[in-house]
């Protein structure tokens, strides 16, 4: 499991009666508490969040290495600070006195839920007290009453604080306060305005739940902001206590309850419709424990386990929130440790995803590699070597293996990202090329077509849906089961990629062999294109960049998608391709060693003679 700790330990009633009231009172008189560190829920200490923020701010041109467009980016960073000002705007019309009433009630509290150990006919007159000031029937009074509640509580849980020795290491925070606080929200979306049927009972509750979740985030925000307003600016604010209420909150929520389950998927989404808001993009500092929560057993697992796959988009949604993060941290290829931290926590979350939940990976692929850098070729390979599940591909290095003799080779994979939405622009000057050779001047005009705005580099995004959607229109108009490449409109697109400069070729080739996945007609179809553009490209250039583009899929640690064995195999062992003849292959000792150490490894168990003929540049 990435998290440092999987699920929120139960309050002490007696730690409650002992500090929780006396930190509360202490904590009512003091308008903001300067916490003395900013490490998440286990991620990651002070100095590794002061890196990711300064990296952030500074060191990373975003606008430059993103995948989002510039309007994009320029909405995301002023998200955060026009939330804060809306809060704030609103705590300006608190009345007079309300903090100290609000100080009152949660001490009121927390000494009732440590004398009653959680008497639900206790709380439930709480709850009546709460309703007498307009808690859970006016809105505008519940939002002021969690928005100084959580205020209060955070407070009080950086005030209590227990350092660590004397070498100024991260102080421990007792989250007693915030534990127990965590009950009344549990109570409140349980209990609180529970009339009618059990739609209208249903409604209520989730309404209360949003309430709570939006009103939270939006408090966490404002405090985040104001701690940004003095000299010592990310080390005044800690996130562990808002992670702590929201891990409190996720956990509680989502255990398992009969009452719950026809509205599951719907509370799934409410957390995750939070979690999309405060996104690292947005938020930063807050990245750590953002991708703990989004991660966590209780939530994504049971996103994945809805029933006919219905919180897969919402899952998938959250995941490329938090790729579009990393990628401009990924891009310059050399992580600060922060970031270093967070590619960790991501592979093996993706592990977990590639033996739990492999068939996610696989109809989301193109999602994915939209906005994974071409560089984190492990993080593609871990993505693209998924395999549908129940499906059990045959060993790539069983001899003589043909794949166009497989029965899954006749049948195409399950797409569920939108190909269509990058290249919709272009699409029916595409099409009417595809169809027919119609648009004489489309191949011309392509280049142009697949440049970022305002600028001259190729667009990933746009590539790789256009590549895939070309593949799918090549696949439909197959006949006989048989696969032409020749003389067929969509080879002369790949050919037409080929043009590039180095760099926007090495993009188009990346596209390709992102489609080099378990057996199917795509995998099928795209090796196919692949050995077709080795072979039959007169540019040595364009050989070598394939020979590159597979490879340093292959060098990395397991594990390789079956495709990509399948024509790396097929590209040393065939004679037509007259692989070993080519220079590159010999340009450098260091080079020429990789060579034979990867041939020898794509060759079958016991085949030593083989491999040595193939790494000498044999007949076989």
């Amino acid at each position: 499991s990435p998290q440092a700790s999987s699920s929120a330990p139960p309050s002490s009633a007696s730690s409650v009666a002992s500090t929780g009231s006396s930190v509360i009172v202490a904590a009512a008189s003091s308008p903001q508490v300067q916490a003395p560190s900013t490490s998440g829920g286990g991620g990651g200490g002070p100095q590794l969040m002061m890196a990711l923020n300064g990296t952030m701010k500074a060191e990373v041109n975003m606008e430059e290495i993103s995948s989002l467009s510039t309007l994009s980016l320029s909405n995301m960073t002023q998200a955060l600070s026009k939330i804060a000002h809306a809060t704030e705007e609103f705590a300006k019309t608190d009345p007079q006195g309300a903090r100290q009433q609000v100080t009152s009630l949660i001490d009121s509290w927390i000494r009732l839920y440590a004398e009653t150990s959680g008497n639900e006919k206790s709380m439930a007159q709480f709850l009546q007290v709460l309703h007498q000031f307009g808690v859970g029937k006016v809105g505008v009074h519940t939002e002021r009453f969690l928005r100084l509640a959580t205020t209060v509580v955070v407070e009080a849980s950086l005030k209590n604080t227990v350092a660590i020795g004397n070498d100024g290491g991260r102080p421990t925070i007792n989250y007693t306060v915030i534990d127990v606080y965590s009950k009344l929200l549990l109570f409140m979306f349980r209990h609180l305005n529970t009339a009618g049927n059990a739609e209208q009972i249903a409604k209520q509750r989730l309404s209360m739940l949003g309430k709570i979740l939006s009103v939270t985030i939006r408090t966490m925000m404002w405090s985040y902001e104001k701690s940004q307003q003095g000299d010592v600016q990310v080390m005044r604010w800690d996130q562990r206590p808002w992670y702590r209420i929201l891990l409190n909150l996720i956990i509680d929520v989502n255990k398992p309850d009969p009452a719950f389950e026809p509205m599951r998927l719907t509370i799934l989404s409410v957390f995750g419709a939070t979690l999309h808001v405060c996104q690292p993009l947005v938020m930063p500092s807050f990245a750590f424990s953002w991708f703990e929560l989004v991660s966590h057993r209780h939530f994504l697992p049971n996103l994945l386990l809805a029933p006919d796959q219905k919180g897969w988009s919402l899952a998938q949604e959250l995941l490329v929130d938090y790729f579009l993060f990393l990628e401009p941290h990924l891009k310059r290829g050399q992580m600060t440790p922060a970031v270093k931290k967070l590619y960790e926590g991501t592979l093996r979350v993706l592990l977990v995803l590639l033996h739990d939940f492999p068939s996610f990976l696989v109809v989301y692929h193109l999602s994915f590699c939209n906005v994974i850098p071409e560089n984190c070729v492990q993080l593609r390979n871990l993505i693209l070597a998924a395999s549908p599940k129940g499906m059990s591909p045959p060993d790539p290095f069983t001899p003589n293996l043909k794949i166009d003799l497989l029965a899954e080779s006749q049948q195409s994979p399950a797409i569920l990202s939108n190909v269509v939405g990058p290249i919709e622009r272009m699409r029916p000057h595409l099409d009417g090329y595809l169809k027919d050779g119609q648009v004489r001047n489309f191949l011309s005009s392509l280049p142009s077509m697949l440049t970022k705005e305002g600028g001259k580099d190729v667009d990933a995004s746009l590539v790789n849906s256009l590549v895939l959607y070309v593949g799918i229109h090549a696949l439909a108009r197959k006949q006989n089961g048989q696969i032409s490449l020749s003389h067929t409109p969509e080879i002369e697109v790949f050919k037409k990629l080929m043009e590039f400069n180095d760099r926007g070729r090495y993009i188009c080739l990346n596209a390709i062999a992102d489609q080099l996945r378990f057996p199917s007609s795509h995998t099928h179809y795209f090796s196919c294109v692949m050995l077709y553009l080795f072979s039959e490209s007169s540019d040595v250039g364009v050989k070598e960049q394939v020979t590159r583009v597979l490879l340093e899929r292959l060098i990395l640690h397991r594990p390789h998608p079956w495709g990509l064995l399948i024509t790396f195999i097929e590209l040393i062992k065939n004679q037509r391709y007259a692989f070993w003849s080519y220079s590159f292959t010999r340009c450098a000792t260091e080079i020429e060693k990789v060579f034979e150490s990867v041939a020898r490894s794509c060759m079958p168990p016991g085949g030593s003679s083989q491999r040595s003929a193939v790494a000498a540049g044999g007949e076989e």
